[in-house]
């Protein structure tokens, strides 16, 4: 009999247990998503950097073609 009730309850969820103890698997589930998370932030570095290059590159063309266009029409400021 008492057999029968431990394995009764050990089938039983708690819904106000911890996850952690809800399942080992998780555990794996849950490194790898670490792992995948890891592997996006370098790549998201990666395009912050490029994209401040950019917008640099961007900002140093913009100063000399207004420089140019000011000399060309002989413009003083």
């Amino acid at each position: 009999m008492q057999n029968q009730t431990e394995n009764a309850t050990s089938k039983l969820v708690s819904l106000f247990g911890s996850r952690k103890e809800a399942n080992p698997d998780e555990k794996e589930v849950k490194a790898a998503e670490s792992d995948d998370s890891s592997k996006d932030e370098p790549s998201f570095m990666d395009a912050m950097k490029k994209n401040m290059e950019n917008e640099e590159r961007l900002r140093k063309e913009r100063l000399k073609a207004n420089q140019s266009v000011l000399k060309s029409y002989r413009i003083k400021n």
